[in-house]
């Protein structure tokens, strides 16, 4: 036994050692969620342009236009204000033909041009009812309406997105009504209660990432709901705009 004494006071002493290295637990509380898309949407709305491309994925989504009833797949716009965007967006008409439509907007008045419709010029009529790029930063719509109206809303945690972003990940519920401005009001209603994943940027407090989930829209052809990503980047950017002849675009000072 007095031999073992040493060679158990040894191991005790590497034990405590060990512990010793061990890293402390963190106990930092996560960022305050109404905090944060509080101020994402302050940040959004002092921005002088951004761009965003709307992805929809899942069941499909039919939206009225100009050209008809029409499936909704992706739109890339940029926003310029104070209340100008122009979008390139992807449809599928009859029969599932893929179309390419550019809209144009500034406030209410819209423009469209394709192809072959127009033989690619801007055609001054209406294309989506509901088309307003003044909504995405009204102080009764858009983001802030959006952001503010969000139900339960609880953090998740950080993580990185495609793009390389740093984003707080916050998840919460809203009523479909309150989002759809975030999609520029290309559709018109996204049913009385959605899911909502939010990304905000970590090192700027911009919004980064929205995902919308219409829960219940599965079908026997599509058993993935309808899904709606949007993301936001380029804040700030030098507008890259194409306007109808006659409409003049501000160009906002490049900032980040």
């Amino acid at each position: 036994m007095p031999r073992l004494r040493p060679l158990i006071s040894a191991l005790l002493a590497l034990m405590l050692l060990l512990a010793a290295c061990q890293p402390a637990a963190t106990t930092d509380a996560p960022p305050d969620s109404l905090a944060l898309v509080t101020r994402a949407a302050e940040l959004i709305r002092e921005t002088q342009s951004f761009r965003m491309i709307v992805e929809q994925t899942g069941a499909p989504y039919i939206i009225l236009t100009d050209l008809g009833n029409v499936t909704f797949r992706r739109a890339d716009a940029q926003y310029v204000a104070p209340g100008i965007m122009q979008a390139d967006v992807r449809l599928l008409v009859i029969g599932g033909i893929p179309a390419e439509v550019g809209v144009f907007s500034q406030g209410s008045n819209q423009f469209y041009r394709n192809e072959i419709l127009t033989a690619n010029q801007w055609v001054n009529a209406l294309f989506a009812p509901g088309f307003n790029p003044e909504t995405l930063v009204s102080s009764e719509a858009g983001f802030q309406t959006a952001l503010e109206g969000m139900i339960d809303m609880v953090y998740v945690d950080v993580v990185t997105l495609e793009s390389g972003v740093n984003a707080h990940h916050l998840r919460a519920q809203a009523r479909g009504d309150t989002v759809t401005a975030l999609l520029a009001g290309l559709v018109d209603s996204l049913g009385e209660q959605v899911d909502v994943d939010i990304y905000v940027d970590a090192a700027t407090g911009y919004p980064a990432r929205f995902v919308i989930i219409q829960p219940g829209t599965e079908t026997a052809d599509e058993p993935e709901p309808t899904t709606w990503t949007v993301d936001v980047f380029d804040i700030n950017a030098p507008p890259e705009i194409d306007p109808p002849t006659g409409v003049v675009v501000p160009t906002p000072e490049a900032g980040t």
